[in-house]
Parts: C-alpha cells; structure tokens; sequence
C-alpha cells in the first residue's frame, strides 16, 4: 500500500493538501493512505521512530526545521522514497536537487496542478528517475519522459538540445 506523509504548517495549507490528496485516491482508485503532520518536528520523529513512507510531501518554509532539513533527515534513512515540495516561493527551487527532490508545486496547490503531478510522480521509479542527471555504469544519463514511457539517455549520446517552452526537444547522435 502506497504510504504518503503530507508536512506543512500552515494549517489551511495543510488542510486543503488532505482535501486534494484524498479527492485524488478517490478519482484514481488508488490504494494509499496519507498521514498529515502540522509541524517537521512530528514528521521527523515519526521517521526515527520507524514510520515510512513512500512519498513525502513537503512545505518548504516552516518553523524549526525547513522542508529541506526534513528532506535530509529522509534521505539519511532512505534513498528510494519520492520527495516533492510544496512552497510559496521558487527561491528555494536549487536545494532542492541537492535532497534529489522530484519536484515542486509552487503555492497555491489546486487540482488543476497537484494530480497531473501525482500522476507523474507515480508513474516514476524510485529514486533515480527522480533527479535529473543519475550516474550508472561511470556515465552519466538523463531520464526523459516519452509517449513510451521513462527512457534513459546517455550525456555522451546528446549533441543538443531545445527548449520548446512545455517540451524539450533533444538531438541524438
């Protein structure tokens, strides 16, 4: 069953992302349970204390710890589950790689963004499709999303690519 956490402290926030979460497993037939922690010090000491969870949904700017502290804190116990932020600010958008964070929402979350969002954060495997460059056999490689499915692309393949503001076009050799 499909574990997800849900982390901001900002209640309404909060509150809204439980409503969207749950309409989402509703629409999708989906077998999942969520768990909501108004605060990162309750999610974090859930993780010490054990609990898992596949994805873990994080506002970015809150009190004590930020979404990227807990993020690490995740990382430090697993390297397979899905992190993503949620945030009213892109300013924070370059930490976010360094957790290998599969994306963002910026604020506020409506259906129109979260469950397109979803769909693609579940159609990802874990952990390396989540960054965008991933090391394996000593040559770095690139995940594309194609009408196929998930493909891999090796750097040493691209020659150049373009940006065709929604889609990027590459040229292989």
């Amino acid at each position: 069953m499909l574990q997800i956490a849900i982390c901001d402290d900002n209640r309404d926030d909060l509150s809204n992302m439980e409503q969207l979460i749950s309409q989402y497993r509703e629409t999708k037939n989906l077998n999942c349970e969520y768990a909501a922690f108004s605060n990162s010090p309750d999610l974090v000491f859930a993780l010490e204390n054990g609990k898992q969870f596949n994805i873990y949904c994080l506002d970015i700017v809150m009190m004590g710890l930020t979404g990227i502290d807990v993020a690490r804190k995740i990382r430090a116990l697993d390297q397979t589950a899905r992190i993503a932020f949620f945030s009213s600010t892109n300013e924070f958008a370059s930490h976010c790689y360094s957790v290998k964070a599969c994306g963002g929402i910026v604020k506020p979350i409506t259906e129109e963004k979260l469950f397109p969002f979803l769909d693609e954060l579940l159609e990802q495997k874990p952990a390396a499709s989540c960054s965008e460059a991933t090391r394996a056999s000593d040559e770095f490689a690139i995940f594309v999303k194609t009408k196929d499915g998930l493909q891999k692309i090796p750097i040493s393949n691209v020659v150049y690519s373009e940006d065709g503001g929604r889609k990027v076009l590459y040229h292989l050799r």
